[in-house]
């Protein structure tokens, strides 16, 4: 037997086949309790995340300052003649370039995994909230049992409504399921060479006015 089916058969009131309200609560009071723990794990995913973004943002704007430092220390060598010392500044630019290049692809990374968890936050919100209110429809039901012997005369009626929500809500979890986290391969960095740096740096001391 589905899931499906074991869900509705442990719904059915054994006597006649109907719905039973206060069992119909029952599962949904779980549902809503596991829709709720599943939303506050992504919650905590994404924040998580915005942390790990904030540090290296924090990271980058730290890295760029140390880089301006540098390429005007090296700058100042080239101006002075100081081919050796030019040399050593230059490498170190180089290197911060290379930490600068991963922190940016570290970034771009986080970012898109929080976009990712945040779109399954937004996803699991909604069925949370779908799944509160027919709790509360539920709720109602069962507080005014004796429009039962109303339902009781179309039981037929009330179990194709109930298989067709809970096909949706099983539905939408599949697909919620079904989607893969993004986990791009790493594009390979291109390092850089204080040779590189030197030149640049040069032809950018050979252009001022």
């Amino acid at each position: 037997m589905s899931v499906l089916g074991q869900v509705l058969r442990s719904l059915q009131d054994p006597q006649d086949g109907s719905l039973d309200p206060d069992r119909v609560c029952v599962q949904l009071v779980r549902a809503c309790r596991h829709a709720e723990q599943h939303m506050q794990g992504l919650a905590r995913q994404c924040r998580q995340l915005k942390a790990d973004i904030d540090r290296l943002e924090g990271r980058g704007a730290s890295l760029a300052l140390r880089l301006a430092g540098l390429e005007r220390a090296t700058l100042a060598a080239l101006s002075r003649g100081e081919e050796q010392a030019a040399r050593r500044l230059a490498a170190e630019v180089a290197a911060a370039e290379d930490e600068q290049d991963d922190c940016r692809q570290q970034l771009e990374r986080l970012h898109r995994r929080r976009r990712y968890y945040h779109d399954r936050w937004l996803g699991a919100e909604r069925h949370y909230h779908d799944l509160c209110r027919q709790l509360a429809m539920a709720k109602t039901t069962a507080c005014v049992r004796k429009t039962m012997a109303a339902i009781r005369h179309h039981p037929a009626v009330t179990l194709v409504n109930a298989k067709q929500a809970l096909a949706d809500i099983r539905a939408r979890e599949q697909r919620q399921h079904q989607d893969a986290e993004p986990d791009e391969a790493p594009r390979a960095l291109c390092p850089h060479s204080a040779e590189q740096v030197l030149a640049r740096l040069q032809q950018q001391l050979g252009g001022r006015p």
